[in-house]
């Protein structure tokens, strides 16, 4: 096997690959925070309402669901890890992206993700 027909080969699997890890990123979603009595949702740094609090988030605010590889999402008992921008949004290909916080929110509070 020659060098070219080597890197032919192994181009093509690393196409394959991110074509069939590509569904997984869907699951990636964006869902809305829902209205609580004050007006904020709480972006934590673990699944615990004990936890350092990052972020106030508002009603309306959107969120990105964090998911591992496999395209699960990532979850702990009732709170679910997310990315927040402080009112923005952002898509993974943007370099503003890389500029969110992650956290934990509770799932109660984040509504239906599309």
């Amino acid at each position: 096997m020659t060098c070219r027909a080597s890197k032919a080969i192994l181009a093509t699997a690393f196409c394959a690959m991110m074509m069939a890890a590509s569904p997984a990123m869907a699951i990636n979603a964006v869902c809305e925070v829902l209205p609580t009595p004050d007006g904020f949702a709480a972006l934590r740094a673990g699944p615990s309402a004990d936890a350092r609090l990052i972020a106030r988030m508002k009603t309306g605010h959107s969120v990105h669901l964090r998911a591992r590889n496999q395209g699960e999402v990532i979850r702990s008992g009732s709170w679910t890890q997310v990315i927040y921008w402080n009112g923005e949004l952002y898509i993974p290909s943007q370099p503003e992206f890389r500029t969110g916080r992650i956290g934990w929110v509770a799932q109660r509070l984040i509504g239906d993700c599309g």
